[in-house]
């Protein structure tokens, strides 16, 4: 049965590449290695909407190529948007990675502001040029990770999977790590004023930190809370645990995956 799945999934998409993405041969050739290139600019075309979006062809796991449909063409956080505005949204994405929620977000509704936080500098650099390809002009990026406390922490890229390094990892012993920020949610939050509509977090199990160590009258300026959940890096509490500790903090669950990698979508009660 994992097999057939994972058939059916590789068939779906190739399906996808050809159907919504322009050059599909050559996208099909930099997945497979054929042609190997650090970087690769993807247009893509949903409905009305259209992007253009620099990523990592990578050929082991094809990470960014997979955020891309995920993210944009199966558009796997349309469950949010009846919870929303109609328009002109303001929010904050922890863990922005190429910027693909923003732009869907911005294409879907309109981003009147938004606050894309992303740590490590390849994609860091990736979310800029992706924001300003795509005229969303109304997101602020910064380069740090927000966590439960401030601190600082080793970070590097892993080429295997781009974007899904977390803080949890020891890269001591890595050449290539790199000394990162992290600012507490709260105390990033005591120098912003107002609310927002929206807080995104897809932040590699930094959720859990967040979560416990953020005071929760902050949250009340979030209505609505989206959160793609990993494991608990520090108190191996089980993935279940996750959607107890969220409607502790006044949130009623609209969508739990109840899984590693599930997603949870909360709106305020």
């Amino acid at each position: 049965m994992t097999n057939l799945r994972a058939q059916w999934d590789h068939v779906k998409s190739v399906f996808q590449i050809r159907r919504h993405f322009q050059n599909p041969w050559l996208i099909v050739l930099l997945r497979l290695g054929i042609i190997k290139l650090p970087y690769f600019l993807h247009r893509l075309q949903k409905g009305p909407h259209s992007y253009a979006m620099l990523a990592r062809p990578t050929t082991t796991s094809c990470a960014d190529l997979y955020t891309l449909r995920d993210v944009l063409l199966d558009e796997a956080y349309r469950d949010v948007l009846p919870l929303l505005p109609e328009k002109n949204l303001r929010l904050l994405d922890i863990g922005a990675n190429l910027g693909s929620f923003t732009l869907w977000l911005h294409r879907q509704v309109g981003v009147r502001e938004a606050f894309c936080f992303e740590p490590e500098i390849d994609s860091f650099r990736l979310l800029n040029f992706n924001l300003a390809l795509n005229d969303c002009t109304t997101a602020k990026t910064i380069q740090c990770a927000i966590g439960g406390e401030t601190r600082t922490a080793k970070l590097a890229l892993k080429k295997s999977s781009p974007g899904g390094t977390n803080l949890y990892v020891d890269y001591s012993a890595c050449v290539d790590a790199r000394s990162v920020s992290i600012v507490a949610l709260e105390e990033w939050l005591r120098g912003i004023e107002g609310d927002f509509d929206l807080l995104k977090m897809d932040c590699e199990c930094s959720e859990w930190e967040i979560v416990d160590k953020t005071d929760p009258q902050q949250f009340e300026r979030f209505p609505v809370l989206l959160a793609e959940v990993h494991s608990d890096p520090v108190r191996n509490r089980p993935v279940t645990e996750f959607e107890r500790l969220v409607e502790n903090l006044g949130y009623h669950t609209v969508r739990w995956d109840n899984k590693y990698h599930g997603l949870y979508i909360g709106v305020r009660k």
